[in-house]
């Protein structure tokens, strides 16, 4: 059955199985991108009377997936559902050839979300500060995963090494997920990640700051890392989706409306804020200005940092 919003939607109709949408998420299945991505296609089918499909395509820390997208016809069946990571990814990896602003085209950020600073059970250090204390004192001999080489978690935990004055050897992962089981698992020392919450709860790893300029309303005791003594460190990072470049402007903007009617559900509200998320909704115009903003601030960061990505 045809939701009736799908008479407000330019362009809308009842779809055969043949013409149902992907959803293509770069990274694989369990992490917050992931989850988010299936959250947002559950209730967006209904508003748009299409089977919506979310596909995982992990690697090159999200590049193998977005160069997908970009080879995919531009008749708005084929999308990008990704995160901050897809506007830093060609600052700091040369073989991402393709512009954020340029090689797809918005069509609204979903959410955003602070990154939680998690450390491992094994650790011993029970503020941001003692870590950073012990940190020091063990140059090298530490380690921090990420979701792969550019991605959100690598650049933070980079930034982090900048600010602190520590090093930590980065771990690339395939994702944030496998990041934090290494962690809960005391193979690695600590990660960036949005989802620690459970294992948290379960004593397997230690939540020291949030990065957001608010805490999370889950994680109540938790400080910001301003709030914790290190006002530089913020990630807000986001969610949303981008369609191939060429796309025809009344496709986008069905697929705009569906995606901010969707995002006024309750349901959905509720899903996205149990995974610490914050609905946001906008158009293509706001997407392509959060994504300029966070290449400048990226580049800037980088520049004043010197940071080196391995």
């Amino acid at each position: 059955m045809v939701a009736p919003f799908l008479s407000t939607i330019p362009g809308a109709k009842a779809q055969t199985a043949a013409d149902r949408l992907t959803f293509v998420v770069p990274y694989p299945s369990g992490g917050i991108t992931d989850m988010a991505a299936r959250a947002l296609a559950e209730r967006m089918s209904a508003q748009l009377g299409q089977t919506i499909v979310v596909e995982n395509r992990p690697g090159g820390g999200s590049r193998i997936g977005i160069e997908s997208v970009q080879r995919a016809p531009a008749d708005g069946r084929t999308l990008l559902f990704t995160n901050t990571s897809y506007a830093v990814l060609p600052i700091v990896d040369p073989a991402a050839r393709y512009q954020p602003e340029s090689s797809l085209v918005p069509i609204g950020v979903t959410a955003t979300y602070g990154l939680q600073l998690v450390v491992s059970g094994a650790v011993p250090a029970r503020t941001l500060q003692e870590f950073i204390a012990y940190a020091k004192a063990r140059p090298g001999k530490l380690s921090y995963g990420s979701s792969g080489l550019g991605s959100g978690t690598h650049f933070a935990g980079e930034y982090f090494k900048a600010l602190t004055g520590t090093y930590l050897v980065h771990i690339p992962y395939r994702s944030t997920a496998s990041a934090l089981n290494d962690v809960a698992g005391g193979i690695i020392d600590m990660t960036m990640d949005a989802t620690a919450k459970t294992l948290a709860d379960a004593g397997r790893v230690r939540i020291l700051a949030v990065l957001d300029a608010r805490r999370d309303p889950r994680l109540p005791d938790v400080p910001t890392a301003a709030e914790a003594g290190l006002p530089d460190l913020r990630f807000t990072s986001w969610v949303g989706l981008l369609a191939p470049a060429g796309t025809p402007p009344s496709v986008v903007e069905r697929l705009s409306l569906a995606m901010n009617a969707s995002l006024r559900d309750p349901r959905l509200q509720a899903r996205l804020q149990d995974m610490g998320m914050h609905p946001t909704g906008g158009g293509p115009e706001q997407m392509l200005k959060q994504i300029r903003d966070d290449i400048a601030l990226h580049r800037r960061i980088v520049a004043q940092a010197r940071l080196r990505f391995e």
